[in-house]
């Protein structure tokens, strides 16, 4: 028998496949498939999902060699154990690409039995019509009825039809009712099935109008046969334009039904349409579309002349046509009856949402990547690494960047300062008449003297000439006005004394202050007292007031107290404002005792009571109370509540007319989103600066320097801060910018005093960026950050926190890191929460705790934070949260994250690319990550114009792409951009750039390029012929898993190609590729146990393996072995032709280029096709002639290869 090898001595080749603690199954899901590949085959006997993961790669060639065949075989294995999306690929392609539509059911049911809908209603299509198994109507309903049970309105149209065709009333009743649940979605053959029913009454009482309405509503969504049944309508109805147009709308869209009912419009005599050319040019029409009835009708009308000249031949030809057509159409082909019922009558082909085969099998366009045995390069996606996430950040924080309510809090106890100290109890206004006439009596106002009720029946004005001096007038000057008070006192006087209490709390106000009577306590009070017995809560609150000012005999504050606390809770607003202020500022007698404690409590609720009733001073004075609190303690949500509490206080006292709430609002307009609230906090400010307020003169600043309400303007901003005079946040804004030079000369000494102003006045930034400003100088800086972290200041918290984890090798001052971490993860401080969640993700410094690390994610995310929104997104891809994935939380997360933060937008386009093969969406999100300069979005959105996903394929706009992220450090875009110059994609082949690129590329471990460098090395092909390189480069590329390059080298030593000939090194690698199932591999090992190791049955078994896997040279070998081992049977090798391609002008380097290439792929048959046409173009080639020679040298006996290893 010859030999198939050269003789291999088998020597020791052991070797045991590495356990790797990593997931295989998360590395896959988050695009790091070289790793998959290594790791997903560990996992193959505990979790099925790794098969489909598995075949994913084999089809597409991510991480592993592109092999269809071996991508079905993990397909089935994973679909048999019930993963639901491997049966639908299954099922799908079996359905499309393999037509075996008995293999499709087998698979659709599978996955119907898994609840997938859509397969549910494939089942029932197929066992209705027939598709792939015998009809059967009743499997079919089984089928149909779970997807109406679950919403499905094709379904529920089918069922409801299903009961109205039974004699039984009961399940007619029923059908309707699935019909109409069917109609409520808007199912158009639904709406045009009830429709029928009303127009004929029965099921339903005869109804028109509603078979009318529905009728339209089915046809507004395209469905001709609706259109078809209005113009049937309109005809019955003699209305015959209405029926034209309605036909013709249904004709245009070649409907044959309409189109024939069309023609016999206008082929009716009768009517006034009468059109016989017309008619006949639609019934033509509809002919040639296969419709037998029209074809009919065409042939009587060439007989009979109708419309078209006779033409007996042109008749019979017709006939016969229809008959042909009734015939074929008589064995309905049940493909198009499944595909019409699943679309609802749109389309005759499997072109239908949740049936079509998509990604590589019908979307990319380019052939290169269709190719067996390469490795495409992949989409990828970006983590979050430690090192990036807790970096501590030691650059000085710009003021611009402070909220301004930080800066507010620390300035509000200034701001209204004077006023806050003064106080004076509110008083209600006197009776309006004597508020008149006191009017009337002052020098101050302006007036027309009040003519007395005595004169008011004088029928003439009073000469204005001189009198003449009269003793007795003089006397009793002012009688007239004394009479109106007099007139009014007696008229209240009188109300009293009948116990109106409103005229009781006159009198006691009258006589409280002395005014039109002489001041009286005791009778104040005893009117008061009256009038509170009515419940008079005025009456109530002055004696509150009188008691509190010592007016008593003896002094009584307490009752005071008293008087005021019952008003207060009869809802009296001034009793409350009272109330809070003194138990705000408590209160002393005139020696000093303290007669009540101040209350913050107390106070508090008082002025929330007053502010509840819309009481200006009140909602004032508690803002100013809220604003001097401190919220060191408080929660983020806290935080946020109280500046929206206190904005809508000081929004309040505004519109109730307190003037100092007018800048402490202004404040608050500047961080409103609302353009007219900052542009009236802007005038606001103006006005006040103008008057020289030291803080309105602040914000202005502050708003020139953000652009609020107005275009920044640095310049304006500095004047501003200058005008703003001395105070803790001035002190920061300009400290720190004399420390950068920004905007001033830069004076560090001032800068540092300013900031240290500001930090001794107890502005927490101060210290920060002092300490920012020590660490800088490599100043002791620890103990100026912790001051501001104890102050509440979670950016300093944050950055101490980092300090301390970047220690990594001090266990304590990692736990101090947690500590602080987890104490602004509490207050809701969202980038605390997103370093506490990433702790607990990646277990650092204790155990992973995926629940805890959500919960952190998401309480972050919920704020807006980015890469917390990017991080939960990731644990619901790679099914963290869960038993499995969750793309549809993933992909919300993704979107709401990735206009901040571009890897959100690749790894929504990954999703979309490997997941849903999804490539306009996946473009969508890749080029919005490469418009914000992210080079893996750039990598990915070139490899879709590279391979053509869903688009033309675009190497111009590849190129451009790779390029960026080439520029950008992104290893496998140089590789694949040195691929588009080495093969001339773009026009004129560049080998010297593509080698550039390739050794930027394998500089930083890439394979691929490795890859290529070794066999540009093997061939002399832009670069001189160095073996020694050339297996140094395969040699660093098979160590990072790439399969070609172990090739490459057990192909080298297994003919002695430019090494040593080493028998045992070829085994060894063949070995280690047959264990990962390279059909190639696979063969050659076959060849090495029926030559060497002469175990026939091993090699039978390889042999078989490699045929599975593909490999036609293993497959001819197997049929050779099987006509040996029969008799009187012989194999009869083909002949094989010579069909290399063949590229005009191809220089003899690049074919022999292309020949190892192929090799190195597994293709043994065509590397030698192209070696013989280079022998016969070129046969002095010296590299290819050289390895021709050896390739086909004769068989050299050498000492035995053990090949134990591979028999494990």
């Amino acid at each position: 028998m010859k030999s198939f090898v050269p003789w291999f001595c088998l020597v020791a080749a052991t070797g045991s496949q590495t356990v790797y603690a990593v997931n295989g199954l998360d590395a896959y899901r988050q695009g790091n498939y070289p790793l998959a590949a290594r790791t997903l085959v560990n996992q193959l006997n505990t979790d099925p999902v790794a098969n489909y993961y598995l075949g994913r790669m084999r089809l597409y060639g991510y991480g592993e060699l592109k092999n269809n065949t071996l991508a079905l075989r993990y397909f089935e294995q994973a679909g048999e154990k019930g993963v639901l999306d491997a049966q639908l690929l299954l099922a799908r392609y079996n359905l499309i690409q393999a037509k075996d539509p008995e293999k499709a059911l087998y698979w659709f049911k599978k996955a119907a039995a898994a609840g997938d809908l859509n397969s549910q209603l494939y089942c029932a299509a197929a066992y209705l019509f027939g598709f792939g198994t015998k009809e059967n109507s009743d499997i079919g309903r089984r089928y149909y009825i779970d997807a109406a049970k679950r919403g499905n309105a094709i379904a529920q149209t089918a069922l409801g039809d299903h009961f109205l065709e039974s004699r039984d009333s009961r399940n007619k009743k029923l059908g309707l009712i699935w019909l109409s649940k069917a109609v409520e979605q808007g199912d158009p053959k639904a709406q045009l099935r009830l429709a029928e029913l009303y127009l004929v009454g029965g099921v339903v009482s005869r109804d028109d109008n509603k078979a009318n309405e529905l009728l339209n509503k089915s046809a507004e969504q395209g469905y001709l046969p609706a259109m078809v049944k209005l113009g049937a309508v309109a005809a019955q109805q003699n209305d015959l334009e209405k029926a034209k147009t309605w036909y013709t709308k249904a004709a245009t869209a070649n409907n044959v039904q309409a189109e024939v009912a069309l023609a016999s419009l206008y082929l009716d005599n009768k009517s006034k349409l009468y059109n016989p050319k017309t008619g006949f040019m639609w019934m033509l029409q509809a002919a040639q579309n296969g419709s037998a009835e029209a074809q009919e009708a065409l042939a009587f009308m060439y007989k009979e002349g109708n419309g078209v000249t006779q033409d007996m031949k042109l008749s019979e030809q017709w006939q016969e046509k229809a008959k042909e057509t009734a015939a074929r159409q008589a064995k309905l082909n049940p493909a198009i009856e499944v595909s019409e019922w699943l679309s609802n009558g749109k389309v005759n082909n499997f072109d239908i949402d949740g049936y079509r085969l998509g990604g590589i099998y019908n979307a990319w366009r380019n052939p290169l990547a269709l190719k067996e045995n390469n490795y495409n390069s992949a989409p990828q996606m970006e983590v979050v690494t430690r090192e990036e996430l807790y970096k501590p950040n030691f650059t000085m924080i710009s003021p611009k960047d402070i909220a301004i309510s930080d800066y507010f809090d620390v300035i509000a106890p200034a701001l209204n300062e004077e006023q806050s100290e003064a106080f004076a109890f509110p008083r209600y206004p006197l009776d309006p008449q004597i508020e008149a006439l006191m009017k009337n009596e002052s020098l101050a106002l302006a007036h027309s003297p009040r003519v007395s009720m005595v004169n008011e029946g004088i029928p003439y004005p009073v000469s204005g000439e001189p009198q003449p001096f009269d003793y007795f007038e003089q006397m009793v000057q002012g009688w007239e006005h004394q009479a109106n008070y007099q007139s009014v006192l007696s008229k209240m006087y009188g109300q009293a004394i009948l116990g109106e209490s409103a005229a009781q709390f006159e009198l006691g106000q009258l006589y409280h202050y002395g005014i039109a009577v002489a001041k009286n306590i005791p009778q104040a009070i005893t009117y008061y007292q009256l009038a509170a017995m009515q419940q008079d809560v005025r009456a109530e609150y002055n004696l509150g007031i009188l008691y509190l000012g010592g007016l008593t005999d003896p002094v009584d504050y307490m009752q005071g107290i008293n008087w005021l606390t019952d008003a207060a809770f009869k809802g009296n607003v001034d009793a409350q404002y009272v109330l809070a202020h003194i138990y705000e500022k408590g209160l002393k007698d005139p020696a000093g005792n303290v007669v009540v404690q101040p209350n913050p409590q107390q106070a508090t609720a008082m002025y929330y009571l007053a502010s509840s009733n819309h009481y200006g001073p009140a909602e004032y004075r508690l803002a100013e109370y809220l604003v001097k609190q401190q919220k060191g303690g408080l929660s983020v949500l806290a935080k946020n509540n109280r500046t929206k509490l206190i904005k809508r206080l000081y929004e309040g006292a505004v519109k109730e007319g307190v003037a100092e709430a007018n800048l402490p609002l202004a404040f608050y307009y500047a961080m409103d989103p609302d353009s007219k609230k900052q542009l009236h906090a802007f005038n606001v400010a103006k006005e006040e600066a103008k008057r020289g307020n030291n803080y309105a003169a602040l914000l202005l600043g502050i708003m020139f320097e953000r652009g609020i309400a107005v275009p920044a303007n640095d310049v304006e901003s500095i004047y501003w801060y200058q005008q703003a005079g001395l105070n803790p946040v001035n002190n920061f804004i300009l400290g720190t910018y004399y420390t950068q030079g920004n905007g001033v000369a830069k004076d560090l000494q001032k800068g540092k005093t300013l900031l240290q102003q500001a930090a001794d006045a107890g502005f927490s930034y101060g210290n920060l960026n002092l300490a920012v400003l020590q660490h800088n100088s490599g100043e002791d800086f620890l103990p100026e950050l912790d001051k501001a972290r104890l102050l509440g200041n979670s950016t300093a918290g944050l950055l101490l926190a980092d300090y301390y984890l970047a220690q990594a090798n001090d266990p304590q001052k990692i736990q101090q890191a947690r500590d602080i971490y987890q104490y602004f993860a509490e207050k809701g401080d969202k980038e605390g929460q997103l370093k506490l969640g990433f702790l607990y993700d990646k277990g650092l410094g204790g155990p992973e705790n995926m629940e805890l690390a959500a919960k952190w994610y998401a309480a972050s995310a919920e704020q807006g934070q980015p890469v917390s929104q990017y991080l939960l997104g990731r644990l619901y891809q790679l099914g963290k949260i869960g038993k499995e994935p969750d793309y549809v939380e993933a992909k919300k997360w993704y979107a709401a994250s990735q206009s901040n933060y571009p890897r959100a937008a690749v790894a929504l386009g990954f999703i979309y690319d490997t997941v849903d093969d999804n490539y306009q969406k996946a473009m969508q999100n890749y080029d919005m990550a490469s418009q914000k300069g992210d080079k893996v979005g750039q990598f990915n959105l070139a490899l879709v114009y590279e391979n053509g996903k869903g688009v033309p394929v675009d190497y111009a706009k590849a190129k451009a792409f790779y390029s960026k992220a080439a520029e950008l450090g992104h290893k496998q875009a140089m590789t694949q951009l040195a691929g588009l110059y080495f093969n001339g994609l773009m026009g004129k082949r560049d080998e010297q750039q593509a080698i550039h690129w390739y050794k930027k590329a394998a500089a930083l471990g890439d394979s691929n390029a490795l890859y290529q460098l070794g066999l540009l090395s093997e061939t002399g092909v832009g670069t001189k012929l160095d073996f020694s390189n050339a297996v140094d480069y395969y040699q660093k590329s098979a160590e990072k898993g790439n399969e070609n390059a172990k090739l490459a080298l057990a192909r080298m030593y297994q003919y002695g190609l430019g090494v040593v000939r080493d028998s045992q090194k070829a085994a060894e690698l063949y070995i280690e590729l047959a264990a990962n199932n390279n059909a190639y591999a696979q063969y050659q090992l076959a060849l090495l146990y029926l030559d060497g190791a002469r175990k026939p049955d091993e090699g039978k078994r390889l042999l078989q393996q490699a045929s599975a896997n593909g490999s036609q040279q293993a497959r001819k070998t197997l049929q050779w072995l099987d006509a040996q081992q029969q008799e009187r049977v012989s194999f009869i090798e083909p002949v094989i032709l010579n069909q290399a391609p063949i590229v005009v002008g191809q220089s003899a380097n690049l074919m022999y280029f292309d020949a190892l290439n192929e090799w190195n792929r597994g293709d043994e048959t065509l590397s030698r096709m192209i070696l013989d046409k280079i022998m016969n173009q070129f046969p002095q080639y010296i590299p290819a002639k050289r390895a021709y020679e050896q390739l086909n040298q004769e068989i050299i006996t050498a000492p035995p290869v053990n090949l134990s290893a591979s028999d494990r």
